[in-house]
């Protein structure tokens, strides 16, 4: 019994939890600061909608990072793929057509974009990095094609209705994301399909010795980013109604950087749906902080860029420490009554090291 009472009051010691919580104890601090600091703007309860709003098309990025990142892999591609299926809805709808057509057109072109990166990848060969890339610049010549170089907008009330309107003050496209969160949550933490997605990117060879189809979990990997992608995409054209020639790039940065931070938080050392959520709006309140007290624009940029050099740091720490923690455990005897442990485990054993 006091062996119990003592595991369980070191599993909820402070360095425990920050160990484990870290990444959600600073974005609580942060608010309070913030909020002590800007009482009449940053605090009130318009602000923090707001914020909720409009990260919830880049969370939706950020979650689609999380599904190639568990398999070991990156996807470079899917911040043009945001702009790209962003502009080929606003293009949809200022023609007129009917909104299932566009909502379908749209996120049917961003699973297309992820199949294809996951036909170059597995198919043909090609690094992650280099096909993604590669997919990127060539959707970035599409967007200028589509759009004629020049902004581009629509006037579809039906469309902009689809995220804007509003349910006691808060917008749905929120709830969109909420569910997305839901739903990719319970696929990755609560099915066989994200146990055998982990252990794809934990190492691919032993995973496939071990009967694991890799190929088919990393296909779905890319396809599934591409799908979210798309959703995001559209979602964006709904709520901005209108999407500049080099749009999508911008996103990409903070998706990573989100979902890095959120390895180091609920899950640490595992690319995760809640940390990478918190993930977001860290930044997001950050930079929301920043521009309000006065700071440039440019400011966000560098905060955005720090944030990731320091999520992926945490990340590889973790991850680090995690492996010597299991190097040091001493193997369960054999012929024991407790079954070995599944082959499940984390994206960046890969990625970072």
């Amino acid at each position: 019994m006091t062996t119990t009472t003592r595991g369980s009051t070191a599993a909820w010691g402070f360095g425990s939890i920050m160990r484990n919580y870290g990444i959600a104890v600073f974005l609580v601090l942060m608010i309070i600061v913030f909020s002590a600091l800007m009482p009449g703007t940053f605090a009130s309860a318009g602000n923090f909608r707001q914020i909720l709003a409009d990260q919830a098309v880049p969370g939706i990025l950020a979650l689609a990072v999380v599904l190639p990142l568990a398999a070991g892999e990156f996807d470079l591609s899917v911040g043009a793929n945001l702009g790209i299926t962003t502009i080929l809805g606003i293009t949809l709808a200022s023609t007129g057509a009917p909104l299932i057509v566009v909502i379908a057109a749209t996120i049917l072109a961003g699973a297309l974009i992820g199949a294809i990166n996951a036909f170059m990848v597995i198919v043909v060969g090609v690094n992650a990095f280099v096909a993604t890339l590669a997919m990127a610049t060539i959707l970035a010549g599409f967007n200028l094609l589509l759009t004629g170089s020049t902004l581009i907008i629509h006037n579809s009330e039906a469309f902009s209705a689809m995220t804007n309107t509003r349910i006691g003050g808060i917008q749905l496209v929120i709830a969109y994301f909420a569910v997305i969160a839901v739903v990719l949550w319970f696929v990755l933490e609560r099915t066989p399909f994200g146990r055998y997605l982990r252990a794809t990117g934990m190492g691919r060879d032993a995973a496939t010795l071990s009967g694991v189809r890799t190929k088919r979990y990393l296909a779905s990997a890319f396809i599934g980013a591409g799908l979210l992608a798309g959703i995001a995409g559209t979602l964006q054209a709904s709520r901005a109604s209108n999407a500049t020639p080099d749009l999508g790039p911008e996103f990409l940065l903070p998706a990573y950087a989100a979902a890095f931070l959120g390895a180091t938080a609920i899950r640490a050392g595992y690319f995760n749906v809640w940390g990478t959520v918190i993930g977001v709006y860290l930044l997001a309140v950050g930079a929301n902080g920043l521009i309000i007290l006065g700071a440039k624009t440019w400011v966000t940029h560098v905060f955005n860029g720090v944030a990731l050099l320091i999520a992926v740091s945490a990340a590889t720490l973790v991850t680090r420490r995690r492996k010597e923690a299991v190097a040091k455990t001493p193997p369960t005897p054999s012929g024991g009554d407790e079954p070995a442990a599944p082959a499940t485990a984390d994206a960046q054993t890969r990625v970072t090291d």
